[in-house]
This record gives C-alpha cells, sequence and structure tokens, in this order.
C-alpha cells in the first residue's frame, strides 16, 4: 500500500452538558479507568471506549456539532481550470488540475463535516438519532488511521488501499498516572509502532488522557486532542492511476 501516514494532534476541546447520559458501572480509581480505555481502543473496540467518557461533555459537543452541520454554507463562486490558468498561464495543467479538486474536496467537506467527524455516519440528520455512546464511539473511530486513510482516498476520488484494514493500530500503554485532586487525575499514555526507529532515548510518542470522577466513576475526559489524528497520507499514486 503506498498511503504514507503521519499522525497529529486535533486542537480545541469539547463543551459541558448536564444532561444525565452515563451508566452505573463503577471505577474505582482513575488507573482503572484508564486502562480500560487504552484497552479498548487497542483493541479498536470503539463503543465499549466511548462508554468510559464523560458522555455528558461528549453530548454537548454533538449537539453543537449537529447545528453548525446543518446551516447551509454559502455557494459562491466556483473556481474552475481555466479560471486558475488565466491568472497563471504557466501553470501546468495538471497542477491546476489538482488544486480545482482540492478546493473541491474541501467545499464538500464543509457543505456536511459529518462523515469526516463520526466514522459511517452519512449526515448531520443521521447523527443526531444515535445515542451518545454509539456517537462517541463513531466519533473516537474517525480517528483511526484505518478510516482515515479510507477516507483521504475518497476526497481524493480514489478506491481505497485494498489492504487498508491492515493498517495496525499503535499499541498504547498507561506509563503513569498523576492525581491533580481527589476529582481530576491524568494518564500519561505511551504508544508504539511496528518499525519506529526513533531512538530509544526519545521514548514514544506520550500523550495525557484527563480523567474526571463523576457521580463516584472515573470517566475520561472527551477533549478534541483526545486520541491523536492521522495528518497527511500519500495518495500520488492513486491520482497517477486516474490520468
Amino acid at each position: 500500500m503506498n498511503a504514507k501516514v503521519t499522525l497529529a494532534l486535533g486542537v480545541g476541546a469539547l463543551a459541558f452538558s448536564a444532561l444525565p447520559l452515563q451508566s452505573a458501572v463503577a471505577q474505582p480509581s482513575p488507573g482503572d479507568a484508564a486502562t480500560m480505555f487504552v484497552q479498548a481502543w487497542n483493541a479498536r473496540q470503539w463503543l465499549t471506549a466511548a462508554r468510559l467518557l464523560d458522555l455528558d461533555t461528549f453530548d454537548r459537543f454533538r449537539r453543537d456539532f449537529i447545528t453548525r452541520a446543518r446551516r447551509s454554507p454559502e455557494e459562491g463562486p466556483r473556481m474552475t481550470v481555466d479560471d486558475l490558468r488565466k491568472t497563471n498561464p504557466d501553470m501546468p495543467l495538471e497542477v491546476a488540475q489538482y488544486q480545482v479538486r482540492m478546493m473541491e474536496e474541501q467545499r464538500r467537506r464543509y457543505a456536511d463535516p459529518t462523515p469526516y467527524e463520526f466514522a459511517r455516519v452519512a449526515s448531520a440528520s443521521i447523527l443526531r438519532n444515535l445515542d451518545a455512546a454509539e456517537a462517541a464511539g463513531r466519533w473516537l473511530e474517525s480517528r483511526d488511521p484505518q478510516w482515515q486513510v479510507r477516507m483521504q482516498f475518497e476526497q481524493a476520488g480514489c478506491p481505497a488501499p485494498d489492504d487498508v484494514n491492515q493498517i495496525p493500530s499503535p499499541k498504547r500503554s498507561i506509563a503513569g498516572i498523576v492525581q491533580t485532586s481527589d476529582s481530576t487525575s491524568y494518564a500519561i499514555v505511551k504508544e508504539e509502532r511496528e518499525g519506529d526507529t526513533g531512538p530509544a532515548w526519545a521514548g514514544g510518542d506520550l500523550t495525557v488522557i484527563e480523567l474526571i470522577q463523576i457521580r463516584n466513576r472515573w470517566l475520561v475526559r472527551p477533549r478534541a486532542d483526545l486520541v491523536p489524528e492521522v495528518g497527511a497520507v500519500d495518495v500520488s499514486s492513486c491520482k497517477r492511476d486516474r490520468r
């Protein structure tokens, strides 16, 4: 497979809500909650991982997202290949075609960003009908390398590689727990990837999971940077095949 994947952290934070969505399953300690979440994440068990999130917070984000996604963007003029080459006569045809295709992909994404933020959810209307745990599971899955590679090939108008389902997930483990108060803790998560050639002293990639205690249950706070996103995927070979 020719897809080259680089990881990048997302930015931002999710908002709060007071909806009573949590189940009564107890997590005796923040370390227990963090370990269970990481194990489900490693196994790509998205619904199991989602049920360990603070779903009250997540559902507020989900509802805000639906409100924004349902606002129709202004159409405005569309750039064509001829328009680009008129303003820049030296631009090669292939470059102009590529730039127009990228602009159209961005237009489609912002017209309804739901499929990009929630795996296998085609629209904001469908997202609205999911329960909070299922929606959170789709959100977690949307940051998985397998899904991100598939989506980026589809954005380029190309079929996903046949072996996309063989993309391994990084193996994560809890490196430590820091409890800052009776209701807030942080888990340090270490990621290890097959074929990683980084120096041993670098220690692998580290991320931080925030945990909060709500109604005697430790939960993972669903911040936007909770799960690393896949950055650029090399789809150049697919585009060459289409010409």
